[in-house]
């Protein structure tokens, strides 16, 4: 048997029983209390979602707000990635990394036919799997390769790209695999396509005069308030219809117009509506976002009549 003392043993080597008997305790009791902290205050470390990188963060001193044990360790900063995407159980990122990942956030998307690909939020959709346990791996190269520390995938085969088509000479079982899987993508998509495109053209159909009809109702009702002798921003009530109907701030989105207090309202017209009445913010706020509703309902419905009348 080894004669090797325990580390509890060591540790007790260490406390002073003279120091220990003037704090009212004994070593042994000392040496408890050390441990049993150090277990509760044992550090819960995330690391970082992409690929290489080392970086970690210590979520239990994070959330609660105190120091962390080491400094780099500190969570300021950090973001977390929901379990929306590929990540079943959600991810960190460092504050290095922040910027990379929110430009290539990734969204696994499932096709009609039980394949699965990546929504990227650059734009990379790579060909679709057949288990989705893949795209993890397969965005983590893509994000290795937007770097610089991969070099880039050779282009993919396709008929319809210049360059890639590859002689039928040259086919192999693999390559005629792959053609196949896209083509029966394209045979199980089709359907549902077709059934979306008519469900988009009915919706349309039906929305558009609603649409059309709302925006001559709320153009009616901004001239009858405008070319109204009364002061609507006199009352409270006046003041927040006329702030949703008409618009309390400047709308003007010419590149070359500056705000101003004589040409226009400004930026500040519905504030200050707002602090003549004592008018709640969140109320103001409110009045602002319907506004914004209104204002893009019309802007929306004059698209459609201007393509209207220019077929």
């Amino acid at each position: 048997m080894s004669d090797q003392l325990s580390a509890r043993e060591r540790l007790l080597d260490f406390v002073s029983l003279a120091e220990a008997r003037n704090i009212g305790t004994t070593p042994d009791e000392l040496v408890d209390a050390v441990v049993h902290e150090a277990i509760l205050n044992q550090p819960s470390l995330r690391t970082c979602l992409v690929p290489g990188c080392l970086r970690q963060y210590d979520a239990i001193s994070c959330m609660a707000g105190d120091p962390p044990p080491r400094p780099e360790w500190s969570g300021e900063g950090w973001a977390t990635l929901g379990s929306g995407t590929i990540f079943p159980a959600g991810g960190h990122i460092c504050p290095g990394h922040k910027q990379l990942v929110t430009d290539h956030l990734p969204r696994r998307v499932k096709l009609p036919n039980d394949r699965w690909t990546i929504d990227c939020a650059c734009g990379w959709m790579p060909a679709p799997q057949t288990w989705h346990g893949l795209l993890r791996a397969l965005w983590e190269q893509h994000l290795l390769t937007e770097m610089g520390k991969l070099p880039a995938a050779a282009p993919v085969p396709d008929p319809d790209i210049p360059g890639t088509r590859i002689p039928l000479a040259e086919h192999t079982e693999a390559t005629l695999t792959e053609l196949y899987d896209r083509l029966w993508d394209a045979e199980s998509e089709w359907q549902d396509l077709r059934d979306f495109s008519r469900t988009c053209f009915l919706a349309y159909t039906a929305a558009v005069p609603a649409l059309l009809g709302v925006k001559t109702s709320l153009e009616a009702l901004r001239t009858r308030i405008t070319l109204d002798s009364r002061d609507w921003t006199a009352d409270k009530a006046d003041a927040l219809l006329y702030a949703v109907l008409v618009g309390a701030n400047c709308e003007d989105t010419d590149p070359g117009h500056v705000h101003n207090d004589i040409d226009c309202a400004g930026e500040q017209g519905l504030w200050h509506l707002a602090n003549k009445h004592g008018i709640p913010t969140d109320q103001t706020i409110q009045a602002g976002q319907h506004r914004w509703w209104v204002a893009n309902a019309i802007k929306a419905a004059k698209q459609i009549e201007d393509q209207g009348t220019a077929e």
